[in-house]
């Protein structure tokens, strides 16, 4: 039987290869940060903490719930939508004079770096040791983690 490859079946046939291909790079690309401690801690610093970070200091609480939504356990996911409900009902100035009132911390620096350290893992949960190099001066951080449904998230982050 000889198959003619109408313009239409080649539309459908690209379409579906390329649907599956982004479907398959979406689902690497989401899933292989969480699936250890530190590279839970990485796949945050590398890819969420610019969305969270510039979420909060814009006071859209819930856009960075949603973005902190696949770094965070539930408890500071729920936290972070708590700081939306603290915000209800305020006039846009005064939710600009409290988010000023935040300073440099709800600030991401321009140059910063970070380097992972001792990575401390017992059952569900873990600590992740952390080198932050902001303007050539170090800190160090820790990170605690749980798992949650198979993925390890950052937790007490927002406490």
């Amino acid at each position: 039987m000889n198959t003619v490859m109408t313009p239409r079946r080649a539309r459908r046939a690209t379409a579906l290869v390329g649907g599956t291909f982004a479907a398959v790079f979406a689902l690497a690309a989401c899933s292989a940060g969480n699936d250890t401690p530190d590279g839970a801690v990485e796949n945050f610093l590398d890819n969420g903490v610019e969305d969270v970070f510039n979420a909060v200091s814009e006071g859209d609480f819930d856009g960075a719930a949603d973005a902190a939504d696949e770094y965070f356990c539930a408890e500071d996911v729920a936290g972070i939508k708590g700081m939306s409900a603290m915000f209800e009902g305020m006039s846009a100035e005064e939710i600009e004079e409290a988010m000023a009132a935040g300073g440099e911390d709800l600030a991401l620096p321009e140059d910063w770096s970070y380097e992972i350290g001792e990575v401390t893992e017992e059952g569900d949960t873990a600590t992740v040791e952390v080198t932050m190099t902001e303007d050539g001066e170090d800190t160090e951080e820790t990170f605690d983690l749980v798992k949650e449904a198979e993925a390890w998230k950052i937790c007490g982050f927002m406490s």
